[in-house]
């Protein structure tokens, strides 16, 4: 076979499949019935197979099969264009005319759009190509379709069907034909969005055509209509309608009112939605669902209009009149589930976690509350698996800088330490036949500083352990400091025929085992044994007075032996009192805002530095842009340390509103 009987044989290959496309195109054109999902994949199969059987035969150029199947596209869309124009010519009714051309349109449209998906391969491979290569008059499917219908359809009617809807307009029309109306405008605009010539904006071909009164319409019945979308919960169409309107009204994205709508749509929502929330999982559900819905997804090519989602549920998050702390709501939803027993993969929740975290403006206090209660499971040893730590601490890093978490980092490290550590001081013991008596573990190596402590003399039980691990730790040229505030144990009360294993602190171990010296203690006796003073021991006393634990005498106290409960291990050590979480509360918001004020001068100096001389608008919005990863700082907060820097002569004012750089 010759190379000309071969290209007629491909060519002759290439007509059957049109034919068996063409079946597809009748089921869109002719019958109106949608691809179904089948439909869909059978019909992209033989578009892939049009476009690329022959790409590798050298009787056939690469791109002439696409161009075959573009042409035969074009061609059926003329046939089909031109016999709707022939029936649309001749109509005289303004009405009629603007039903009939809806009423077409609309059947058009829609099968354009699955035609448009069918030809998904032929867009992004022969297409693409075609327009590398310089062919402007090669277009996706979609547009191809829009461009035959001006041109066949809407350019032979176009003056009869403008002045249709002007004077349809002016007759103050019923509600259906003011409908139909703005289905033609919305036609007429995606027309003009999609024109091969583009030159001119959609918005001021729409005033070159239309009277005001129409342009007014169209503007209005937009408005009305994001509206009705947007409180419908039914978004199928919603991207579709949103692309061609924002070409026409730059004001959706820019303005206000249509923002104010959105806004006040989904503020609503999530607020019911908060509401209606019984936990942190409940919580991060409210957050996300509004972020995170099909809403959104709809909008997504709207940056602007997204945005109007982010800052309803950064209004909702950090709002100061909640009755609610959603930073309380996430620290406790992340330690249930770093707690539960089974060693199960919970990233997507903690995933979830962070991404509702982004929207706090105190992320800075986050990251603060997480550290402690970290510790805490650490201390307690109560966390399931220490890789599900290590993904939430990655995860915040990857969001927030590993130097906002570089302290959640060094916790974990120095846990990781303190194993080691303790397994060597371990081996020391076994090692050189050291029997303390009972068991010393160390559970958390490094303070950093972050807790106070107190004075406190250990009994001898304790102290020879203490003493044992100093001269074991010598060698490592470290000075050790034992925690007093936060160091816990256990320890095992035999009373009459009940025997119960005690959680307690350090001090409540040290003043139970006073208890085995003698039968009873005023609190200056044991205060003074202790070495402590007397208010670091009451809080213990009077908790256990209580609970009926040990008995009040005058000024003395004694362990009751006659103290029963149903439980076989009681925990002690929960005795934190108010005033203790207060204090530690208050201790942790002072150092929030020293950190706040360093990281503020700091910000304003490097922004100062670089830019020499900044108006104080300017100086505010560069500021608030660096921080936002660490808090979103408050305008007044921002200006209070402006002030001092001015005062320290580390900037100058040099006139009403601009600020200079000291070098």
């Amino acid at each position: 076979m010759n190379r000309v009987d071969r290209r007629r044989d491909h060519m002759s290959s290439l007509e059957e499949l049109w034919q068996k496309e063409s079946r597809f195109l009748e089921q869109l054109f002719d019958d109106h019935t949608p691809f179904a999902c089948k439909d869909l994949m059978e019909f992209h199969d033989y578009v892939y197979y049009h476009c690329s059987s022959f790409i590798h035969n050298p009787s056939v150029g690469s791109q002439e099969p696409g161009k075959h199947l573009y042409e035969a596209l074009t061609h059926y869309l003329n046939a089909l264009l031109k016999e709707i124009s022939t029936g649309m010519e001749n109509i005289l009714s303004d009405e009629e005319l603007i039903v009939r051309y809806v009423e077409h349109w609309q059947l058009y449209r829609k099968a354009c759009e699955d035609l448009d998906r069918g030809c998904r391969y032929l867009n992004q491979n022969w297409v693409k190509q075609e327009q590398l290569e310089g062919h402007k008059h090669i277009h996706h499917v979609y547009r191809l379709a829009m461009i035959r219908w001006k041109e066949l359809v809407f350019s032979p009617i176009d003056r009869a069907l403008v002045t249709a809807i002007s004077l349809t307009l002016r007759q103050k029309p019923r509600e259906s034909t003011r409908s139909l109306v703005y289905q033609a405008l919305r036609s007429i605009v995606e027309l003009y969005a999609n024109d091969e010539r583009q030159e001119v904006p959609v918005p001021t071909k729409l005033n070159n055509v239309f009277t005001e009164e129409v342009v007014g319409f169209y503007k209005s019945e937009t408005l009305a209509e994001f509206q009705r979308i947007i409180s419908s919960n039914i978004f199928s169409d919603f991207k579709h309608f949103l692309k061609y309107a924002c070409l026409a009204m730059p004001e959706i994205q820019e303005g206000l009112q249509f923002k104010a709508v959105l806004k006040r749509h989904l503020a609503l929502l999530l607020d019911k939605a908060i509401a209606k929330s019984l936990g942190g999982k409940d919580y991060i559900q409210a957050i996300l669902g509004t972020r995170q819905s099909p809403l959104e997804r709809a909008m997504r090519d709207h940056k602007p209009l997204v945005a109007v989602i982010d800052e309803v549920c950064t209004d909702a998050i950090n709002r100061m009149d909640q009755k609610r702390n959603p930073i309380g709501l996430l620290i406790t939803y992340s330690n249930e589930l770093m707690t539960k027993k089974s060693r199960e993969e919970i990233t997507e929740e903690l995933k979830r976690i962070v991404d509702v975290m982004e929207f706090l403006n105190d992320k800075d206090k986050f990251i603060q509350q997480y550290w402690r209660v970290l510790r805490t499971r650490q201390i307690k040893e109560s966390s399931s698996w220490d890789g599900n730590e290590s993904t939430m601490i990655s995860l915040l890093s990857k969001r927030l800088g590993q130097n906002v978490t570089a302290e959640l980092t060094d916790q974990l490290k120095d846990f990781e330490n303190s194993k080691r550590v303790n397994d060597k001081f371990q081996n020391h013991l076994k090692i050189n036949g050291i029997k303390l008596g009972f068991d010393f573990r160390l559970k958390y190596f490094c303070n950093r500083g972050r807790d106070e402590n107190f004075k406190l003399i250990l009994p001898s039980e304790l102290e020879n352990a203490v003493q044992e691990f100093a001269k074991f730790h010598t060698e490592k040229r470290c000075v050790i400091v034992f925690n007093h505030q936060i160091s816990c144990g256990e320890i095992i009360w035999n009373a009459g025929q009940s025997t119960h294993i005690l959680e307690v602190s350090t001090l409540q171990m040290s003043i139970l085992l006073l208890f085995n010296e003698q039968e009873s203690f005023t609190a200056d006796e044991l205060a003074e044994r202790l070495g402590t003073n007397i208010e670091t021991i009451k809080p213990v006393l009077a908790f256990w007075i209580h609970i009926k634990f040990l008995i009040s005498s005058g000024s003395s106290v004694e362990v009751n032996s006659d103290f029963t409960n149903r439980k076989r291990r009681l925990n002690f050590n929960k005795t934190a009192d108010a005033a203790k979480t207060r204090k530690i509360e208050e201790k942790d918001d002072e150092k929030l805002r020293h950190e706040r004020k360093f990281n503020m001068d700091a910000a304003i100096m490097r922004i100062m530095k670089k830019h020499k001389i900044l108006e104080k608008s300017q100086l505010f919005s560069l500021v608030i842009e660096e921080l936002k990863k660490f808090f979103t700082p408050s305008i007044g907060f921002i200006k209070e340390r402006v002030d001092a820097l001015t005062k320290k002569e580390d900037l100058e004012l040099c006139g009403p509103t601009t600020y200079k750089y000291v070098s």
